[in-house]
């Protein structure tokens, strides 16, 4: 009987929709549907079969766009088709456009899947002439280039055809067509070159029609709001804006698009003897916060009495009830974080009171991060992105390359991106390797070749050598010491006791010295099974450690000090040896951080941490220090934690303790299947006789624990997003139609909407010189107080 409601109310809902789509819809008969294509006029119509059944979903989504383009001067219509119909129009469920009566464009309805398609898609067909779509790059170099000092350019990226970014970017065009040159693609490699961000479509704003030679670049402002009809509309009217105004009188009175757009007005007070320094550096500033505020210059000479003479700033905020602010300043960058900080703020509010901000929360951590984030610039371009034709041409030329393989729609692997382009970035001038990254969304084969199974992964590429591939922690240092290392063989075979008594010293390779604070020089005699285990375990540690190896009869040159240790290796397996190097490397009493954390972890012992706001002192060193040399603490693994590297130290005390207790505060961690945590009684001296007594009462059971950690899973925050419940919310039935018509046999390739991750940029290339205020300001008063710069966001 249930099945039978939800048939019957499943009918009931398709029965509604036919009738309101025929009632509302213009209907034609096949046999008089010519004599309605008037000429010049177009026409999109949708020709129905008899012999067919009716896409109501389709039917439904037509006649809600109808009143859309019959803004734009298309009409819509259903043709009626006629059983004994050989119209080759009514043999396909297809949707066609005419101009007059010339078939312009055959539509396949699973192109058409809602309003926002529909309209898109008619008026991408009609635009042909003013948006023009592009696959490469040499494409939008070849337009840019002839529109320079003719026509401002508008580059809009979509995920896809169809989607309502698109239809934005085409109403637009339908008005400001004649007005700018407009680009539009789907290519995220075109994307990749221009803007850090590729989880989201994009619209930038090239500054081309006061470009006076060829050879400059056109400068390029990119669109931070979603794309919208309304956004981009107001954008435009930004760009159209005046860069500088000239002002007079009381800046309390003036009025602007910035300030009816609801941006502030920022203007720098300026002299006669020096108006035209000051204009070059307020057109420098006004380069910089284009979109974001306007830029006025006023005279002194013409200023009203109100305005002080000891400032050379003023802001003026687009509330009503919101007076000028008067500033004195010697920076631009001052007004620039002023401005930035302001719109952050009201961004931030907006974020938390938006109905939708719910939404926006990722119910993984990295993602919720890089999506936080999104607005980040990177400088992509020290990173080039390779293709299948010049891939093996970067592995065969330099000696040595390092490559990045991720996935654009993949979180972790933007995060790794962004560390991969801040290293390329803050350590350019050391590295000396080709950096590059291979986006595995575009370019499998590639992968595939190179047998990427996971991603996000980072290989370093030498000539005659297997790749190595990076396994530690995704951090910009943590990466360049990698590729540091693995500029010398793991292990390095020495040939003279001199060499290995460098090697040990550091001497043979001291460029190496910063960046590891460990030697291991394996001394063995030939063909023995303990070679091949040291061996591996080089190959598994190179670029994370310093391995040599020596062919010698007797171990004289192991010297007695306290800089070498010895250790004998007995049938000693790779994974041992590996992991003996792994805990040396942290040294006897670490500092434990994010970083090196899970090599903690991993030991699967219980922590016996020193919780510090400093370095440890002298005296608590020493006694722990002694306690571990004399072996006492093997089975814990004993470190220190400050609070002003780790800061995260700070939640997990509260956490323990509800409060931050008194520091240093010594707290023994369990990760068994009570995780419990113990603290050192805080009426105790550190020292090594309290520390091993406190441990033998914890032994035995006479202490309490302080906090027991949670054996519950770590699961996502949020539960799973149910989208196909939510579109059969809206309309019953319609996710489980939409599935239908994508999977039916036989039908065009449907464009793939795959979201991309990681970036912006809304510099332009070059902009006029002028970082400084100091001219601006009076000379009675530059003698006066310094002001200090408002510090970086």
């Amino acid at each position: 009987m249930a099945g039978l409601i939800r048939l019957a109310t499943f009918l009931c809902v398709n029965s509604i929709f036919m009738t309101k789509a025929i009632n509302t819809l213009d209907e034609l008969r096949s046999d008089t549907y010519y004599s309605a294509l008037m000429p010049g006029k177009t026409s999109l119509l949708y020709f129905t079969n008899p012999a067919f059944p009716s896409n109501i979903i389709f039917l439904d989504e037509l006649q809600k766009s109808a009143g859309a383009l019959q803004d734009y001067g298309i009409s819509v219509a259903k043709v009626n088709c006629m059983k004994e119909d050989l119209l080759k129009y009514c043999g396909e469920e297809n949707a066609y456009l005419f101009r007059g009566a010339k078939l312009v464009r055959e539509f396949p309805t699973d192109a058409l899947f809602d309003v926002d398609s529909i309209v898109a898609n008619v008026l991408f067909v009609l635009l042909y002439n003013e948006v023009k779509y592009i696959t490469t790059s040499m494409e939008h170099q070849n337009i840019e280039s002839a529109m320079k000092g003719k026509k401002d350019l508008i580059f809009a990226y979509v995920q896809a055809i169809g989607i309502p970014e698109h239809r934005s970017v085409m109403e637009t065009a339908f008005v400001y067509g004649s007005k700018y040159q407009f680009i539009l693609t789907t290519e995220t490699k075109l994307l990749e070159n221009i803007s850090a961000s590729l989880d989201s479509s994009r619209l930038f704003f090239s500054h081309c029609k006061g470009i006076k030679t060829h050879s400059q670049e056109c400068p390029r402002t990119i669109l931070e709001q979603p794309i919208t009809t309304v956004n981009i509309h107001r954008f435009l009217k930004l760009m159209d804006a005046p860069l500088v105004m000239d002002i007079s009188g009381d800046p309390e009175k003036v009025t602007s698009v910035h300030l009816q757009l609801g941006l502030p007005m920022v203007f720098i007070l300026s002299q006669q003897e020096t108006y035209e320094f000051d204009r070059t550096t307020a057109e420098h500033v006004a380069w910089q916060l284009l979109g974001k505020a306007g830029i006025g210059i006023l005279l002194r000479e013409k200023a009203h009495s109100s305005v002080p003479t000891n400032c050379n700033v003023a802001v003026k905020r687009p509330n009503e009830d919101s007076p000028v602010q008067y500033m004195t300043m010697e920076e631009t960058q001052e007004i620039r974080n002023i401005i930035e900080k302001s719109n952050m703020e009201q961004y931030n509010k907006s974020e938390e009171t938006s109905v939708f901000a719910t939404q926006e929360i990722q119910d993984d951590e990295v993602a919720e991060a890089v999506y936080r984030d999104r607005k980040r610039t990177l400088p992509l371009h020290l990173v080039p992105s390779l293709t299948d034709e010049n891939f093996k041409h970067v592995l065969t030329n330099p000696p040595m390359s390092m490559i990045l393989y991720y996935a654009s729609w993949e979180a972790v692997s933007l995060t790794l991106l962004q560390t991969f382009v801040h290293m390329a970035e803050k350590y350019k001038d050391t590295l000396d390797m080709i950096l590059a990254r291979v986006n595995c969304a575009d370019w499998p084969n590639i992968c595939s070749e190179q047998n990427v199974s996971n991603i996000p992964v980072v290989k370093i590429y030498q000539m005659g050598k297997e790749p190595l591939e990076y396994t530690g922690m995704l951090g910009a240092e943590e990466l360049f010491r990698f590729s540091m290392l693995a500029k010398v063989d793991c292990p390095l075979e020495l040939f003279s006791y001199e060499e290995a008594e460098q090697f040990l010293s550091g001497k043979l390779n001291q460029f190496l010295l910063p960046y590891h604070n460990l030697s291991v020089l394996g001394i063995f005699t030939k063909n023995t099974k303990e070679v091949d285990s040291y061996f591996n375990a080089g190959k598994s540690l190179w670029g994370f450690a310093s391995l040599g190896i020596y062919y010698e009869d007797n171990a004289m040159i192991m010297h007695d000090t306290n800089q070498v240790h010895s250790a004998t290796l007995q049938h000693t397996a790779e994974r041992d040896i590996i992991n003996t190097v792994r805990m040396e490397l942290l040294r006897e009493f670490p500092e434990i951080t994010m970083e090196n954390f899970p090599t903690f972890f991993m030991q699967k012992k219980p922590l016996l941490v020193l919780f510090s706001n400093c370095n440890p002192t002298q005296s608590d060193e020493k006694h722990i220090l002694n306690l571990v040399r004399g072996r006492y603490l093997d089975q814990f693994l004993a470190c220190w934690l400050n609070l002003k590297n780790t800061p995260v130290g700070v939640g997990i005390l509260q956490r323990y303790f509800g409060i931050v207790p008194s520091l240093p505060q010594l707290v023994l961690i369990d990760f068994d299947s009570l995780g419990q945590v113990f603290s050192f009684p805080l009426d105790h001296h550190l020292t090594d006789v309290n520390i091993l007594y406190w441990l033998e009462m914890i032994k035995a059971g006479a202490e309490l624990p302080v906090y027991s950690l949670s054996n519950e899973d770590w699961k996502p925050p949020l539960p799973d997003y149910n989208f196909l419940d939510v579109m059969d919310a809206e309309v019953p039935g319609f996710a489980a139609q939409k599935i239908r018509i994508q999977m039916k046999p036989n039908r065009r390739q449907k464009v793939e909407d795959s979201p991309e991750g990681v970036e912006e940029e809304s510099e332009a290339k070059q902009y006029p010189p002028g970082s400084s205020l100091r001219g601006t300001v009076p000379k009675f008063i530059e003698q006066g107080k310094k002001f200090r710069s408002h510090t970086e966001l």
